[in-house]
């Protein structure tokens, strides 16, 4: 098993192994593409655990392309239905995570800029 965020290589103890499949088996019960864990640990520590099934990412992981075809496959569809809220509403979403991702790239550009005077 691996701790993919630090890419450190390990061997789980029986107790994290059951952790492990326990998540996994919630994902499979629940057909969920992730499932998480979290915990505050009294010394200050917050341990967050996710099992996801191979391929699938969640809404926060998708690039500024992908967020702006969503938005324009709802948009093009929001003609052809009579229920448009549920359109309308992934609409909104992608607008709101379009302006987010656009925010942090323009954040990041002016770090930049910063360390390069």
């Amino acid at each position: 098993m691996k701790q993919s965020k630090n890419k450190i290589d390990c061997a789980p103890s029986k107790d994290e192994e059951g952790v492990a499949k326990c998540l996994i088996q919630m994902c499979k019960d629940s057909n969920a593409g992730i499932t998480s864990f979290s915990m505050s640990c009294e010394d200050g520590y917050e341990v967050t655990i996710s099992a996801r099934k191979k391929g699938k990412r969640i809404y926060n992981e998708f690039s500024l392309e992908e967020f702006e075809a969503i938005k324009a496959m709802a948009e093009e569809k929001l003609a052809q239905t009579e229920d448009k809220q549920k359109l309308q509403d992934i609409i909104d979403v992608c607008e709101s995570n379009i302006e987010d991702i656009k925010e942090k790239e323009q954040e990041q550009e002016n770090l930049k800029e910063e360390e390069e005077e």
